[in-house]
């Protein structure tokens, strides 16, 4: 039998009927873009205008207010002005809604006259059972749900959700994330969270079948001593990447202004990360990184490292930060450094990990000397983890570049993922040209379940992440 939380999440992420209080036909307005983007993405649930000046709303019959609507409606999305939106809490708690998300600004982040309005919303929900998503925030994000709160965006199911108390970085961790291959079970924005607050987000996603790996942008958290017990029961199970916001002076002022919330002294969130094994990370790029390796890689705390890739300065400095994220490279077994000697890669004193060759070395016969030598590595039980790292611009400048990488991937084909972890960077000058064609070549690799990072650092502080969970030293 659900939990109270179990029902008004799964009414949050999976509702059979959505009420817009403040729908729009004007499309350039937030209640117009709601009901656009539920229709977009294919909800296939009942959808329920409420605007007391409509008849219809987008072709769909509009209700004066939700107490008009004559089925039962699971949850409502309000989109008004503040002022209004206590009487709108109220109408939902007698028509007895699951979860209210409120879009709406203007409360506890504007001072004490917006805390007493969060009050007035909380005193109305409790009462009837019915819990709050927000306000401020701009909603959730579940694609087998099929509703999402940006446009165009992937509706593929994957494993990984997250939980942003900050609506711009939910949006950026969808954006960015579809491009680099991560693939959601949910997102929530969370905004002031003055009802449903991380704790709550962290034991729904506890059990939830299809959630494997959590990320959370955290400013404040009501209730520090539940976070506590929740981390610690979640991270054997799923590991959760947190990214702390105000962890400095002035980014406590900022969360003040931006949620109405106290941050908290950051050197007692860094000591809750250590007793509960939370991977800390520091920026969204950090946290795209952990997420992706975490969704890609398997875990293998010893961390041994075989590279191959063009540029012999890259290969030292990529040996350089393998060693300072607490990794190594592997010591291969002697088949495998006579099967490198045979393929001729090993004279002249060359080392057999790393390995770095020429672009035209790599590329010759459709990239087979490139797949035999991945391929030795993936054979050799010494090695957990494989980092091919290619430079694009010499590729570019002897040959066809996308022929090239297609090559490779075709090599890459036969290598037994199941055997090791194979992990791409794919390194470019940024120019138009070449980014098309890097883009191409990571949705491949991206098919074969690899994934492929910008820069070396970024590969080497994913693998961190999935061998030892704390993306080495800080």
């Amino acid at each position: 039998m659900e939990s109270s939380l179990q029902t008004a999440l799964r009414a949050a992420f999976h509702p059979r009927s959505i009420a817009v209080i403040g729908a729009s036909n004007d499309l350039n307005k937030l209640g117009g873009s709601e009901i656009r983007l539920l229709r977009e993405a294919g909800y296939a649930g009942k959808i329920y205008p409420i605007n007391p000046k409509e008849e219809s709303i987008q072709g769909l019959k509009a209700y004066p207010s939700v107490a008009d609507v004559p089925d039962e409606v699971e949850r409502a999305v309000i989109i008004l002005p503040t002022r209004l939106v206590p009487d709108a809490v109220r109408d939902c708690a007698k028509k007895k809604v699951k979860v209210v998300q409120i879009y709406s600004a203007g409360f506890g982040e504007f001072g004490e006259a917006g805390k007493a309005l969060e009050q007035e919303l909380l005193a109305a929900a409790k009462e009837a059972g019915m819990r709050i998503i927000g306000p401020n925030c701009i909603g959730t994000y579940s694609p087998s749900g099929r509703i999402s709160f940006i446009r165009g965006t992937s509706l593929q199911s994957g494993h990984v959700a997250f939980v942003s108390q900050s609506g711009g970085i939910a949006f950026d961790i969808i954006d960015r994330g579809e491009v680099l291959g991560i693939r959601f079970s949910k997102v929530v924005s969370i905004g002031n969270s003055i009802d449903l607050d991380h704790p709550d987000y962290l034991e729904y996603l506890l059990e939830d079948p299809d959630t494997k790996v959590i990320g959370c942008y955290m400013e404040s958290v009501r209730d520090g001593q539940r976070l506590l017990q929740l981390l610690k029961r979640l991270t054997p199970k799923k590991p959760v990447v947190v990214l702390k916001g105000g962890r400095t002076e002035s980014g406590t002022q900022s969360v003040a202004s931006h949620t109405g919330s106290l941050a908290g002294n950051y050197q007692i969130w860094q000591a809750l990360f250590r007793q509960t094994g939370v991977i800390p990370v520091t920026s969204v790029d950090e946290m795209l990184t952990a997420l992706l390796a975490l969704q890609s890689l398997k875990t293998y705390p010893a961390g041994r490292v075989a590279m191959i890739g063009n540029g012999g300065g890259a290969t030292v400095l990529a040996s350089d930060t393998l060693e300072e994220r607490g990794l190594k490279l592997a010591k291969l077994s002697s088949t495998t450094v006579e099967r490198i000697a045979q393929l001729g890669v090993a004279n002249n004193g060359r080392n057999v990990n790393p390995i770095d060759l020429p672009a035209y070395e790599l590329s010759v016969k459709e990239g087979q000397l490139f797949g035999d030598l991945v391929r030795a590595f993936s054979q050799d039980p010494n090695v957990n983890y494989i980092l091919f790292h290619i430079n694009l611009i010499p590729f570019a400048t002897y040959g066809n570049l996308a022929e090239i990488l297609e090559q490779f991937a075709r090599q890459l084909e036969t290598v037994d993922p199941s055997a090791v972890n194979l992990v791409g960077v794919l390194r470019s000058n940024e120019k138009p040209e070449i980014e098309a064609v890097r883009f191409e070549a990571m949705r491949k690799l991206h098919q074969l379940g690899i994934p492929v990072f910008r820069t070396v650092e970024q590969g080497i502080y994913g693998i961190a992440v999935a061998a030892n969970g704390l993306g080495g030293v800080r």
